[in-house]
């Protein structure tokens, strides 16, 4: 017997491991069984996750009650197991879809319909400032940007559209960019003129 063959350390970590619930928000929520361990010290929270069980990039997991999403690839084995660095959302987005809405009948009895904006669903994001640019020509105005990391899927390709604005700590941000540069992640590159504090 070797000292450290795959299947001792896999009875070991098999020991170690505790369920975190995987993409809680979508409509396919599951489990994965793993560990967290720390990563390299920076000034976002970041951990390394563990896994016998696969799970990819763009996943997102449930730690200490915070979402933290897989920013690495994951796809083959690394040892005896699969790890990746994951990052702490620091933002739920609450991406809208306008409805119809029935709110009566006229006096011939045809329907009365209103449209209104309504929060769809929530995405946790990974957001990174960016940098902030000055345009000095006839009027001066800078230029805030910021990249937002979210989950690869049908409903976000709809969603984050060039063009299309987001909402962020009280501003408002316009996509000026939206690529698949890692699979199972989409970057948004979102500018705002706004640099005032909301109040």
């Amino acid at each position: 017997m070797k000292l450290f063959d795959t299947q001792t350390l896999t009875d070991t970590l098999s020991g170690l491991v505790e369920p975190y619930v995987m993409n809680e928000l979508t409509v396919t929520p599951s489990t994965v069984d793993g560990f967290v361990t720390n990563a390299k010290l920076s000034p976002d929270s970041m951990f390394h996750f563990h896994s016998l069980s696969e799970f990819k990039r763009g996943d997102y997991l449930t730690i200490d009650g915070g979402y933290y999403l897989v920013m690495t690839d994951v796809v083959a084995y690394r040892g005896f197991k699969y790890k990746a660095l994951v990052q702490h959302c620091n933002y739920i987005l609450e991406p809208t879809i306008t409805v119809k809405i029935k709110v009566g009948t006229d006096a011939m009895g045809r329907p009365i319909y209103k449209t209104e904006t309504v929060v769809d669903r929530q995405e946790p994001a990974v957001v990174t400032y960016k940098d902030m640019t000055v345009d000095e020509d006839a009027i001066v105005t800078a230029t805030k940007t910021l990249v937002i990391n979210v989950q690869d899927t049908t409903k976000n390709r709809k969603s984050f559209q060039v063009n299309e604005a987001i909402a962020l700590y009280g501003r408002s941000y316009k996509v000026v960019n939206a690529e698949i540069v890692k699979v199972g992640l989409i970057e948004l590159k979102v500018q705002s003129e706004n640099v005032l504090l909301p109040i």
